[in-house]
């Protein structure tokens, strides 16, 4: 039981991993002054407008 557990937990982290990287991917730096570097592997959950 308990490994089912800790399996469901690792998939309910592995999406909400996925859903921050999507959202980081479609919103600006809230600082004025700085930008960082966004990942290669993220840019394909940009969207395109």
């Amino acid at each position: 039981m308990m490994k089912k557990l800790i399996s469901k937990l690792g998939v309910l982290a592995n999406c909400m991993a996925l859903m921050l990287v999507i959202q980081s991917a479609n919103t600006a730096c809230a600082w004025i002054v700085h930008q960082p570097e966004f990942p290669e592997q993220a840019s394909k959950f940009k969207k395109v407008k």
